[in-house]
């Protein structure tokens, strides 16, 4: 039986893009005049006052958005399915792990990935075998962060980040291969305890900063919540402002930290759902997660549960 995820079309139709803002005049700069109001510097005081109330309905009166013709978004549909055939004919889609054509991961390579036996793995930080006496959140571990646990109520990973592991995130983050979304999120949905949704959280994400964002044309934690979220029919909701930090990945643990404190907050006039699964790619030292669970604590979360795909 084809599960929920293996159901869904391999291309989505991108939505039309939202319309431009307009751009406000800069402060201590005068706005340009129009015509009637260049004219009305010599018309008589009458004339003038029956020219600002001709421009006073004017402005009173709603305004007619021009709709567009349902022919016009159609063939917009068909321009980008006819653009993404076009790319896949001269491109073919190739597993992100053996190179072999037809889907960017194929089932011999799913097989093969470094799953975490969840049954020895740690309920409260995920570590790959701390279910009896973890060695990854114990207090001497969380002393350089200013606590003795962590601060989120459950912590799940689906991988070991070895090298094959490393790959497929490489791929899809670094390498444009937003495919690799859907398949990413289909696995670690399977290490979701009923216990969390249970309390039918929101599924959230861990932004990544504004340069990232504009290297890749894409937020990865995003996409991989987007899908998360329509796979286990949970909300997703955009919690965390995008950090002004550097890149956690050339970083020692101790450099990881002191970058992370107080670089995340929460979206300003954000509603906070008291149950959160905050999803990320990978977890390293926990600095990271560790920012963005305090971050929606203060926000008013009661309780944060965290996933990734990949773990050290």
């Amino acid at each position: 039986m084809e599960t929920k995820a293996e159901q869904l079309p391999l291309f989505t139709l991108a939505a039309d893009p939202p319309a431009a803002p307009a751009i406000p005049y800069r402060a201590g700069r005068p706005a340009p005049r129009g015509r009637q109001e260049r004219a009305g510097a010599l018309q008589s005081p009458g004339e003038e006052r029956g020219t600002q109330r001709h421009r006073r309905r004017r402005r009173a009166a709603p305004q007619r958005q021009r709709e567009q013709p349902p022919s016009a978004t159609a063939g917009h549909h068909l321009r980008q399915r006819a653009f993404e055939v076009f790319a896949e004919t001269l491109f073919p889609t190739r597993c992100a792990l053996c190179d072999a054509p037809g889907t960017v991961l194929c089932d011999r390579c799913a097989r093969r990935l470094p799953y975490i036996d969840a049954t020895l793995a740690c309920p409260r930080c995920g570590a790959p075998y701390g279910r009896v006496q973890c060695t990854e959140c114990n207090p001497v571990l969380m002393a350089p962060f200013g606590c003795k646990e962590p601060p989120w109520d459950g912590a799940v990973s689906a991988l070991v980040l070895t090298e094959a592991a490393r790959r497929v995130v490489t791929v899809y983050k670094d390498q444009g291969e937003r495919g690799l979304a859907r398949p990413m999120a289909a696995i670690m949905g399977r290490y979701l305890p009923p216990a969390w949704l249970a309390d039918e959280p929101a599924v959230a994400f861990v932004p990544a900063t504004p340069g990232a964002r504009r290297r890749r044309g894409f937020d990865h934690a995003e996409l991989l919540a987007r899908e998360l979220s329509w796979i286990i029919g949970a909300e997703w909701a955009p919690l965390l402002a995008a950090p002004r930090r550097l890149d956690q990945r050339r970083l020692s643990r101790t450099a990881r930290i002191q970058n992370m404190r107080a670089s995340m907050r929460a979206l300003p006039g954000a509603t906070i759902p008291p149950a959160i699964i905050l999803v990320d790619d990978v977890c390293t030292t926990g600095s990271t997660l560790m920012a963005a669970v305090e971050a929606l604590r203060e926000g008013g979360a009661h309780t944060v549960y965290c996933a990734t795909f990949a773990r050290t």
